[in-house]
């Protein structure tokens, strides 16, 4: 039968309402592994990590942890905040007193499973937890952050690790009621982190999709029988200890049987497909043949159940046995978000797929009949993914928004996204957040009707990095600005060129902050920054050229953390070069630059740019990049802190440009073979460079190699 990939409104069994937890949420599959005596989540459990970001001023935010970025710890997560769960935090205060930070949480269900519980009655002893990795880690300023007033300590990856347990369940929707968190915070900390694990039990939802009452021809109807399960939850569940029950009998699985999300188990009276009509049972419930309890009469009240102890999970049951017991025709389950309880009813078909010369069903498949599930209908709820997430001034998160209908199914519609805050955080119209300066934004998303949700972006510059201003000397002009989109970074300012497919140049301040411990990406991606009417250069157009992608802004330039050596990665960023140019004296230079910054402590201004024939050829002859026959650099080298209202006469100022020949058999030249004048590429060019400075030091200057 075909299933939404959401699960039924309806539930069949009590539940508590009125109640409290904190932070829940789940992974695919197994659990972290634990080690040790004392376990704090058992095998069948399910986790979720938050990294969260605390200032000790009066902030806290968390966020689902990326699985490649969790310092190796083994902890794959479906989804997270926002989408999972809802972690909300309030109250946030600090006392010098006695070094105590404090912040109330609650947390919303977003998952359709209950938490904190097996049956979705009865909450589970341990409750839910969360789990401390580590103690906090202090970012900025000195000290030490620790957990404070923690329930207890156990094992979860490693051993007495800090945990606080909610004894009680929490049914979707459900916001917990505030819990106060203690950490004891140094008063010298200005930020600090911490990672959690959310680890709860799970109530499984089973669903009853189709039940063959009466096989007919050949098959003996004691041992054709059979009834399938969806399950319709977001996780593995085991159906090992539930029992299985007609009006004749019951029988509780002895044996491991994993049903996977979105997935079917096949129950039937015996799993020698010889005699049941061919079909592959999961777990035969009566497989001894003479057994006759746990067989449906065909009288008309017939019922199937399927417990967890004393709680049912699902049951079904039949009033007509001339619908549902018809010789050889299963019923199927149409919609299993809708009620599923009367077999008879129209929630249910009857099969008209074979799947032996005498029977009609589909055991353990999506159905073969039946009426198709109702049209998605509009808009009832938006969530957007992640909630909430911090990023660096330059970084870019894309962000995704699911829509639902009333009974839960996925739904089309248009997005819009708006930010609140576009000075701090702007957002494009596919979701595309690029965080600008340092702040919290809002970003919200509305469908067509006016159904929203909001995100919090975060936006902090990492700690003691300075950007003086990359357009120091002066924006670059020429005589046709038609041709240039300006595009100003946290990280640089460049002219783009859609005829070129690259920069017309690219302007950047640098200095000894800007360098740090970060690797290279390589991450090369278009730029978010430009207008959907662009075409974005992607680094596929690069392939197969015989060419670099050649930075402007270099890599090792911005490593003072991945988001802003990712930014330089950005194709707007990227020129054609040749290797042995760009490997070369090209490097070599680099090189040079940034001694001056991190060996000499100098504030260095640079812009480069390209060089092009009349008629330039493009990358693989696809019309998209054209190739510079040369590219250029100018440097300005001035004492560290120093800019334009610090130079009075050309001894104040240092002015070196470069204009090196995309071309190979240069990789051993040193860099200063290509010394040139600012006045050499201007004419090339076209552009006045340096304007900003006083005209007769630009002059001396400009002319001067």
């Amino acid at each position: 039968m075909t299933l939404l990939p959401s699960i039924r409104a309806r539930r069949k069994f009590a539940v508590l309402s009125g109640v409290f937890a904190l932070l829940a949420a789940c992974t695919d599959g197994n659990p972290v592994t634990s080690t040790g005596p004392a376990p704090l989540l058992p095998a069948d459990g399910a986790v979720q990590t938050l990294l969260c970001t605390a200032s000790r001023t009066g902030t806290v935010s968390c966020g689902t942890e990326d699985p490649a970025t969790s310092g190796g710890i083994s902890a794959t997560v479906v989804a997270g905040q926002n989408i999972n769960v809802k972690l909300t935090s309030s109250n946030v205060a600090y006392t010098e007193e006695d070094s105590i930070f404090r912040f109330d949480v609650t947390v919303q269900n977003l998952l359709d499973e209950d938490m904190g519980t097996l049956d979705g009655v009865n909450p589970h002893a341990e409750g839910i937890r969360v789990v401390f990795a580590a103690e906090p880690a202090v970012t900025t300023g000195s000290g030490s952050a620790t957990v404070f007033g923690a329930d207890g300590t156990g094992t979860f990856t490693e051993g007495n690790q800090h945990y606080i347990q909610y004894n009680t369940m929490l049914a979707k929707g459900e916001v917990s009621a505030p819990r106060t968190w203690r950490l004891k915070v140094d008063p010298t900390v200005g930020t600090f982190t911490f990672r959690v694990f959310v680890a709860t039990r799970l109530q499984p939802l089973l669903v009853i999709t189709e039940m063959m009452a009466n096989p007919g021809g050949s098959v003996q109807d004691s041992l054709g029988e059979y009834v399938e399960l969806y399950n319709a939850g977001h996780f593995p569940v085991n159906l090992k200890g539930m029992t299985v029950a007609d009006n004749g009998g019951s029988h509780t699985i002895g044996s491991d049987v994993m049903v996977d999300a979105g997935h079917y188990a096949l129950l039937g009276r015996t799993a020698d497909a010889s005699k049941n009509g061919g079909i592959a049972v999961d777990y035969a419930y009566a497989p001894v043949t003479t057994v006759t309890t746990l067989t449906f009469s065909n009288s008309g009240s017939d019922r199937f159940t399927v417990r967890l102890g004393s709680v049912t999970l699902d049951s079904i049951a039949y009033t007509s046995s001339g619908t549902v017991a018809a010789n050889g025709v299963s019923r199927e389950l149409k919609n299993p978000s809708l009620d599923n309880t009367l077999v008879d009813g129209s929630n249910w078909a009857s099969a008209t797929t074979n799947y032996e010369a005498s029977n009609k069903g589909t055991p353990g498949q999506s159905n073969g009949s039946g009426t198709p599930l109702p049209t998605a209908g509009p808009p009832a709820t938006v969530t957007v993914n992640p909630g909430s997430f911090v990023l660096a001034p330059g970084g870019t998160r894309q962000l995704s928004a699911t829509a639902r209908d009333s009974i839960n199914q996925v739904t089309t519609t248009t997005f819009t996204w708006t930010s609140l805050a576009p000075s701090i955080a702007s957002v494009n119209t596919t979701g595309l957040v690029t965080a600008v300066a340092n702040g919290t934004a809002s970003i919200v998303v509305v469908a067509a009707n006016g159904k929203a949700d909001t995100a919090i972006v975060t936006v902090e510059a990492p700690a003691g990095l300075s950007y003086l201003n990359h357009l120091e000397f002066g924006t670059p002009t020429d005589g046709t600005p038609n041709n240039e989109l300006i595009l100003v970074k946290p990280q640089f300012a460049l002219s783009y060129s859609e005829t070129r497919g690259g920069p017309n140049w690219v302007s950047w301040n640098l200095n000894a902050t800007q360098f740090g411990g970060a690797d290279r990406c390589d991450c090369f991606l278009a730029d978010p920054q430009l207008p959907d009417s662009i075409y974005h250069v992607v680094t596929s157009d690069y392939t197969g050229s015989g060419y670099s992608r050649g930075h402007m802004v270099m890599s090792e330039q911005r490593t003072a953390s991945d988001a802003e050596n990712a930014v330089t990665f950005l194709l707007t960023n990227i020129l054609p070069q040749i290797q042995d140019m760009n490997g070369g004296p090209w490097l070599k230079f680099e090189i040079h630059n940034n001694d001056q910054a991190r060996i000499s402590n100098k504030e260095v201004y640079v812009i480069a740019g390209g060089i092009y024939s009349a008629n330039p050829a493009t990358l693989n002859g696809a019309g998209k990049v054209q190739i510079p026959t040369s590219t250029w650099k100018i440097v300005v080298i001035m004492d560290r802190g120093e800019g334009l209202d610090d130079i009075f006469t050309t001894a104040d100022v240092q002015v070196i440009a470069v204009n090196m020949p995309n071309q190979a058999g240069i990789q051993s030249q040193p860099w200063e073979a290509y010394r040139t004048t600012v006045d050499a590429i201007e004419a090339a060019t076209g552009y006045d460079f340096l304007s900003s400075l006083p005209d007769a030091i630009e002059n001396a200057v400009e002319a001067a190699q």
